[in-house]
């Protein structure tokens, strides 16, 4: 990469040695937050380079917000030096009692400890992209850090605020201490800036410092923030030699410059060891603070016409995306081969914006001989089927790879793709051929067989993973661990599931949430009580996930209400699967004002939104109001939809709108019925008296064979009208397909009751005894 970059040395004018560094530096932003190509990073990931970057900025300086929109909008991960410092002490180890005590006695936690803290989530997490948040604070934090680590930073963002700014944020948000006052904030305030000018410093002459001027809105802030990261979309298109003649030498240097929004304070200064005075390190630093000027060792450039009303931020990451597979496409056309590392950043691109459409294009482009012997290549596009839901494809280039046995990576993206679908059983196929074929798994290969266990419910598969994970030395690893409590709740052991929770050394939010919900599935509202509070104790809270299945295992208006509470005070009301929750569970205890109003509320909606207020007006009128505000505002029903609307049209006896419902379904939505929907029409007609209707639907129109409930609405309509000869018909069905159901007997004993057939009432009697079922009386059944 660096010797394509020095390739262009021709285009700028060798004075700007500092300017071409930094050019350099975000020439390959788009490569390191994509691909693993660069050299790999000691200590830390195998399988890609890790992309770093720090976040500096004094108490104040609004740094944790902005780290907030990083993280949603570029999918790092956000790792907090302080935050692992906490979790430390609170998981009781003997490295939090030391932290605990260091603390206690005003000293300074050693850096090796604090770096080592951050290397162990480093090599825990799957993404390779980390913003490490108000790390280093001194130059003794940075040499730990790159000695163990073994990298440097690719950015540091240095969020640069006036000291008065940043001490009435402290004191107004109320975020600083009990016994903060201006003078002990401006204390705080010399010692970070004490502490990090020979950071700050180091990163300016590095040219990695780009500095944001924290003063303004959020979204004002931001905005400095975003071009640091998106600027290199664009540069990446002439990242490789097919690209470069077709841009003029003054389109490289404006695609080269950094952007102009306060990014680069590249003042350079002597390495001098001599001791400097208090004066001169303020000095030094008001020189970084101002944002404004860029001392630069050679003349400012004025801008080119280029870049004069130029808007080269507006597109999106797909769009930048397209135009690059584009000119990939147009440079094979024209006979110019494609470098590896090329194709293998495009599918990384194309996996992380989910694009399959671009990834099946840059498939078509790699050549058979390259895809047959390069493992990376062909892995990338396994994962990236797989993620997508093209698993045919998937296994297809799978079985293609000729060295696919090199790696559990491959084998991993597979047994994923398949547990996500649902097709558990294929997902376990392929995790014991891997065992026979001498594939070694890792930590990522067990989540995901576990997963597919869970799906089946086989607690004895499960069992045998867990001896294999334990005999590959994973036994302590808390991310395995975690998928072992999730698989043996949902196989109904929820006894071995707490077994392996609290054996878990360093629990975390998932392990947390996994044996919450696993207490509130199996209806365990004492346990599950007892582990929120110990939770909330620790310092984690549930997700939103986790809040919605308590909610819907909580039985109990009351303490639904002091759920709600909570929720409240967490500001996560409008959290869209929490309010979801809310909405059924509210609708569920019949309390539909409630339901209703939290609905028309919500600031935005999905299908689950509008399924969840349609069930819960099952009985009423409502529903189909609802359901036309649903089609009209542009929300595409699905099949459960359906399932809730024509269940209320059977309720209200709207057969009419429950025909043209059904019909709608179909053509207009594409959505073939499945057995609830049959069994909901089945029911509108009996309801309406019209057996013989919904008897012609089970028997002429049904693509498929008829289950219990379908059956089972048929004899219950044919109970309440006394229709005998088709309630018989049902009821036999029924008996071959539930013959322990003694509640089909019972309402065909209802059926001969009521019509004075006494004798049949008593064989059926006799029918169920035989079964081993209890068994009314004849009189009583006539009742």
């Amino acid at each position: 990469m660096w010797r394509r970059v020095a390739s262009l040395s021709s285009v700028i004018s060798s004075s700007n040695s500092s300017f071409f560094r930094q050019a350099a530096g975000r020439f390959t932003i788009w490569e390191s937050l994509t691909t693993g190509i660069a050299q790999q990073a000691k200590g830390v990931s195998k399988e890609k380079t890790p992309f770093i970057t720090f976040v500096l900025g004094g108490p104040g300086s609004g740094k944790g917000t902005q780290c907030i929109k990083i993280v949603e909008t570029f999918g790092f991960t956000h790792l907090s030096a302080g935050d692992l410092l906490r979790r430390e002490i609170a998981s009781n180890s003997a490295d939090g009692a030391m932290i605990l005590n260091t603390i206690k006695e005003g000293k300074i936690v050693p850096s090796e400890v604090t770096v080592k803290l951050i290397q162990k989530e480093m090599e825990s997490n799957d993404n390779h992209k980390f913003l490490i948040d108000g790390f280093p604070r001194s130059e003794e934090n940075r040499i730990a850090f790159e000695r163990i680590i073994g990298a440097e930073p690719n950015i540091v963002l240095f969020f640069d605020c006036p000291e008065e700014e940043m001490v009435k944020r402290v004191l107004n948000r109320n975020q600083g201490r009990v016994d903060d006052n201006i003078d002990t904030v401006r204390k705080r305030l010399k010692v970070f800036e004490a502490l990090n000018l020979p950071v700050i410093n180091y990163y300016s002459q590095r040219g990695k410092l780009y500095t944001i001027n924290a003063v303004g809105t959020v979204n004002e802030i931001f905005e400095q923030v975003l071009p640091v990261f998106t600027a290199s979309e664009l540069t990446f298109k002439i990242s490789s030699p097919p690209f470069l003649p077709a841009l003029p030498s003054t389109t490289m240097v404006a695609l080269l410059r950094p952007p102009s929004l306060h990014l680069v304070s590249l003042t350079l200064r002597c390495s001098s060891t001599s001791k400097k005075s208090e004066k001169q390190k303020q000095l030094k630093l008001k020189q970084i603070h101002q944002s404004n000027s860029t001392a630069l060792p050679f003349r400012k450039s004025s801008p080119t016409p280029l870049l004069i009303n130029h808007k080269p931020f507006t597109q999106t990451k797909l769009q930048a995306l397209d135009a690059v597979v584009k000119d990939l496409e147009a440079t094979v056309k024209n006979g110019m081969n494609i470098t590896s590392e090329i194709f293998s950043s495009l599918l990384e691109t194309c996996y992380q914006l989910k694009s399959i459409d671009h990834g099946i294009k840059i498939h078509n482009l790699v050549p058979k001989t390259l895809l047959r012997k390069n493992t990376g290549i062909s892995s990338k596009l396994v994962r990236l089927y797989a993620s997508c839901g093209h698993i045919e494809s998937a296994h297809q280039v799978f079985d293609e790879m000729s060295k696919r046995n090199e790696s559990a990576f491959p084998w991993n993206s597979l047994i994923s793709g398949y547990a996500e679908l649902g097709q558990y059983e294929d997902a376990l196929a392929l995790y014991f051929q891997m065992e026979e074929e001498g594939v070694e798994p890792d930590r990522y290969t067990f989540p995901r067989a576990l997963k597919a266990c869970a799906g089946l419910g086989l607690i004895q598969i499960g069992e045998a993973v867990h001896r294999d994970l334990v005999r590959k030395g994973f036994g302590n690893d808390g991310f395995v661990l975690n998928a072992l409590v999730d698989m043996y709740a949902k196989c109904g052991d929820v006894v071995k599931a707490r077994r392996v929770f609290d054996n878990i050394a360093c629990k975390d939010t998932v392990s947390w949430n996994s044996m919450l919900t696993g207490y509130i599935r199996h209806g365990l509202l004492v346990e599950a009580s007892e582990v929120f509070r110990g939770m909330i104790r620790e310092g984690y809270e549930p997700d939103p996930v986790a809040i919605s299945t308590i909610l819907s295992g909580v039985w109990s208006l009351k303490i639904v209400l002091q759920i709600h509470g909570w929720i409240l005070r967490r500001g996560i009301e409008w959290n869209l699967s929490v309010v979801n929750a809310l909405v059924v569970v509210y609708s569920n205890h019949g309390k539909l004002d409630r339901a209703s109003w939290l609905f028309r509320q919500m600031p935005e909606r999905d299908v689950v939104s509008w399924n969840a207020i349609i069930s819960g007006h099952s009985k009423r009128p409502e529903a189909l109001v609802f359901f036309e505000q649903m089609v009209s505002g542009g929300t595409l029903p699905d099949s459960i939809t359906f399932v809730a609307i024509l269940s209320a049209c059977a309720h209200l006896g709207f057969v009419k709108d429950g025909e043209q419902l059904f019909s709608l379904m179909r053509k207009k939505y594409a959505i073939n019925p499945i057995m609830e929907h049959y069994a909901c029409m089945v029911n509108l007609y009996g309801r309406a008296g019209l057996i013989d209707e919904a008897f012609n639907l089970i028997v002429e129109r049904m693509e498929f064979e008829a289950g219990p409930t379908v059956w089972g609405a048929l004899l219950y309509s044919c109970s309440v009208h006394g229709h005998i000869d088709i309630g018989e018909i049902a009821a036999q069905n029924l008996f071959e397909l539930e013959p322990d159901n003694e509640h089909n007997f019972e309402l065909l004993m209802k059926i001969y009751g009521n019509a004075g057939r006494l004798e049949d009432v008593e064989r059926v009697r006799k029918m169920m005894l035989d079964r081993g079922l209890y068994a009314f009386s004849p009189l009583q059944s006539c009742f």
